[in-house]
């Protein structure tokens, strides 16, 4: 049996205390590095090489709808270690939370508050590995969370991707136990043409605007709705 090593950078970086488990690696993220460790068999290389990467993307997706912000994996390379020894699997992610300004925040509440990320994250990844619909819904999330421009086209697209998988938007909305007036609020809101941040900037005559803090909360809150009513719909 081999030993390998999978490497990738992240960006931006992450603060690390322990480690997560997404079978069959046992993964290790700190600060700039995501490392993925697994023993297997020679032959299986390739198979491995292409789990590695979804793996890696499928957390990535995972993190940045967590915590709204736009996070990157660029496959750095692996190493083998061929060798008989066998490799203990156990995987923990720990990402830091900043304590309050007074410093006197809880530490037991704190460190509750990290575990459910940490269960979290992984329970998300692993069914984003699961569900290709879901990883094009958190993809899309992706792109918004990372866009300066704060356009809501992707947030759209997640509506989209939800009326293609079950048929139009009254049915998305009944298999997803979701407001359909939220999926039309979420419709209009993108597709109006005097938003500037919008999905079809400057056709209209005018006048011009950016969404409002109202409008740009409530596309947020209806996709990320979608999106978790979606997660929760998979079976692990």
């Amino acid at each position: 049996m081999n030993k390998y090593t999978f490497k990738f950078g992240i960006t931006p970086g992450v603060a690390v205390e322990n480690e997560i488990t997404l079978p069959p690696f046992h993964c290790t993220a700190r600060e700039k590095t995501l490392t993925l460790k697994v023993t297997a068999d020679g032959a299986d290389e390739q198979r491995l090489h292409e789990q590695a990467n979804q793996v890696a993307h499928n957390w990535a997706r995972s993190l940045s709808f967590m915590l709204g912000k736009r996070f990157e994996v660029e496959y750095q390379g692996r190493d083998v270690v061929r060798d008989t020894g066998q490799q203990t699997v156990a995987f923990c992610l720990r990402i830091k939370v900043k304590p309050a300004a007074d410093e006197t925040a809880d530490t037991d509440a704190l460190e509750r508050e990290r575990e459910t990320v940490h269960r979290n994250l992984a329970d998300l990844t692993i069914r984003a590995s699961l569900d290709p619909n879901l990883r094009d819904m958190m993809e899309h999330w992706r792109r918004y969370a990372g866009d300066p421009d704060g356009r809501l086209h992707p947030l759209y697209d997640v509506l989209q991707a939800v009326e293609r998988l079950y048929g139009d938007r009254r049915n998305a909305a009944s298999a997803l136990n979701v407001s359909y007036a939220d999926l039309n609020d979420l419709g209009r809101i993108s597709n109006d043409p005097t938003v500037l941040n919008g999905r079809h900037p400057g056709k209209s005559l005018g006048p011009h605007r950016v969404a409002t803090e109202t409008e740009v909360k409530t596309c947020e809150r209806v996709a990320q709705a979608l999106i978790a009513k979606q997660a929760a719909k998979i079976t692990v």
